[in-house]
């Protein structure tokens, strides 16, 4: 998955690892953190599908920050394709669940786990695939890509003290 033009960045490999396994981690930190109100905004504080979101974006948006300050400035239009493959994995999380469960009639635990390694790899295969076809370029999309990365921020910090009344934001067990 390593293109041409990220040769002295990491690879999605070591991405993947990165953001999956603290991703895991995070699903508890809210506990263990004695529900810590500071904490909250980042990690889930609920079995809802919002708050699962937060498993994938802040990891990877950590892992991309790191990645562009260390390599990616110099790639054209590395974090549009970054948040793009985000977005992609964002959204495949709760498609797929409300998929499997409508299918099923029920929540299953490892099915919710490969879900989730499903959407960071799509993360990631998703920014590596526009990367190396270049589309992503320009000042106004990593602009964009800024603008997108706040917003989402402040909707999953102000959704997780102020969740809205829909089904995405309640705990489905």
């Amino acid at each position: 998955m390593l293109n041409k033009g990220r040769k002295k960045c990491f690879s999605d490999l070591v991405g993947f690892l990165i953001v999956s396994i603290i991703g895991c981690i995070n699903h508890f930190i809210y506990k263990l953190s004695g529900d810590s109100s500071v904490i909250a905004p980042f990690v889930p504080i609920n079995e809802s599908i919002w708050e699962h979101l937060k498993l994938l974006f802040f990891p990877y948006i950590a892992f991309l920050i790191i990645e562009f300050i260390v390599c990616g400035r110099k790639i054209p239009g590395f974090l549009f394709s970054g948040v793009t493959g985000v977005l992609c994995g964002l959204i495949f999380i709760p498609s797929a669940f409300y998929l499997y469960t409508a299918i099923t009639g029920k929540t299953l635990f490892i099915i919710d786990i490969l879900i989730f390694f499903a959407a960071v790899f799509i993360s990631f295969r998703v920014r590596s695939s526009r990367l190396s076809k270049g589309l992503d370029k320009g000042i106004m999309k990593n602009i964009s890509a800024v603008i997108l990365i706040v917003c989402l921020s402040a909707l999953f910090a102000g959704f997780t003290f102020f969740p809205p009344d829909s089904p995405l934001f309640v705990s489905p067990v």
